[in-house]
């Protein structure tokens, strides 16, 4: 695994598709990011060509339930399909690791962040919203499932 790097980001305006996460997300998020990838695009007020997958806390804090949105980056929340939701992501430091196996071994490398870099960095986790997220580049090869793929994770 590669060393990863720091950054902080302004908020994030998203617009995408979303369902809870669940025992069968494994099978559904690949079918959310079918669902999502015409969307792509053709999303008015769309910024750059980098996709999103985020999993998020539910605003129902209290049942501790998380959801999964594919989307991407707009500049405002205009005109939106819809189907579309909107999310802000806050303004927060992340580090971010690259994901540079095939996408179906993307959980090796959440499980990596969360089970052994994060307890032996002495960083703390922070998901007030965002628990943490995926970034797709223009890199990211949906045909090969190869390039282009990093986990960001929020941190104190």
């Amino acid at each position: 695994m590669q060393n990863p790097v720091f950054h902080e980001l302004p908020p994030l305006l998203i617009a995408g598709l979303r369902e809870p996460l669940d025992d069968q997300s494994a099978k559904t998020i690949p079918l959310l990011w079918k669902k999502f990838a015409p969307y792509l695009g053709n999303i008015p007020c769309q910024k750059g060509r980098d996709a999103y997958g985020l999993c998020v806390k539910s605003n129902d804090s209290s049942n501790g339930l998380y959801y999964y949105m594919a989307g991407c980056e707009v500049s405002e929340f205009v005109d939106l399909p819809k189907d579309l939701s909107p999310l802000i992501v806050p303004a927060h430091k992340y580090v971010v690791f690259q994901h540079t196996k095939h996408i179906s071994k993307i959980r090796e490398t959440i499980d990596y962040v969360f089970d052994k870099w994060l307890p032996e960095s002495g960083k703390q986790h922070n998901p007030q919203s965002i628990h943490f997220f995926e970034r797709y580049t223009e890199d990211y090869n949906p045909e090969t499932g190869f390039g282009g793929t990093e986990i960001w994770l929020p941190i104190i």
